[in-house]
């Protein structure tokens, strides 16, 4: 993919994100307080952001996750039919494939603006590659991500948020995951792993 059209997708991306989010907030503004509760991101009375990271957290799960209906919010917005342009329309058809996992860093192209990323909680360790600016100028080699992919044309992209951890955190973050799903008898669906990975952050 070009440079040109991954900024023109990402901006369209962006734009719909927007979209989303004032057409669930718009519809149910409790199933935004719901979300901040999961986050930990509510003290009862009102929001409570440290950064401008938790504000993109709590929109991102609130597009993509199951939160207080059955089906995601950018599932229900899309059946509403929008007026969309053809970017946007790329981009939501990107979003139903969405995939988000703990990958770890294989290698970096920083002139091509990729990175590969070896998915951590395959057993097959499936590679992927991601086009993203930022992180393929600032990211090490072996650094652990959780994000979320979109598939779009040839390449992957980020849904715009992603949890960063230092290598020496691979093994402590795998054991938690083993753990909880230990715990619960099962694989962690999208939700339970989203909550995992961010309280995982705040916490180191």
């Amino acid at each position: 993919m070009q440079l040109s059209d991954y900024r023109a997708i990402r901006e369209a991306g962006k734009e719909l994100g927007s979209k989303i989010f004032k057409y669930v907030v718009d519809n149910n503004k409790h199933e935004l307080i719901s979300v901040a509760k999961i986050l930990g991101l509510w003290d009862g009375r009102k929001f409570i952001f440290d950064s401008e990271n938790d504000s993109e957290t709590l929109m991102d799960f609130m597009v993509f996750e199951k939160t207080t209906q059955n089906t995601p919010a950018f599932k229900r917005f899309h059946l509403s039919n929008p007026g969309l342009n053809d970017l946007q329309l790329e981009n939501i058809n990107g979003m139903y494939n969405n995939y988000s996992s703990l990958f770890e860093v294989k290698s970096i192209d920083r002139i091509g603006n990729t990175l590969v990323l070896a998915d951590l909680l395959d057993d097959n360790r499936t590679e992927y590659l991601l086009m993203d600016i930022g992180m393929s100028k600032t990211t090490p080699l072996d650094f652990v991500l959780f994000t979320r992919l979109i598939p779009i044309r040839n390449i992957n992209m980020t849904s715009g948020v992603s949890f960063g951890f230092e290598k020496i955190h691979k093994d402590k973050l795998l054991s938690a995951i083993s753990f909880t799903a230990f715990q619960k008898r099962r694989k962690l669906n999208s939700n339970e792993l989203y909550v995992l990975m961010n309280s995982t952050l705040t916490h180191l």
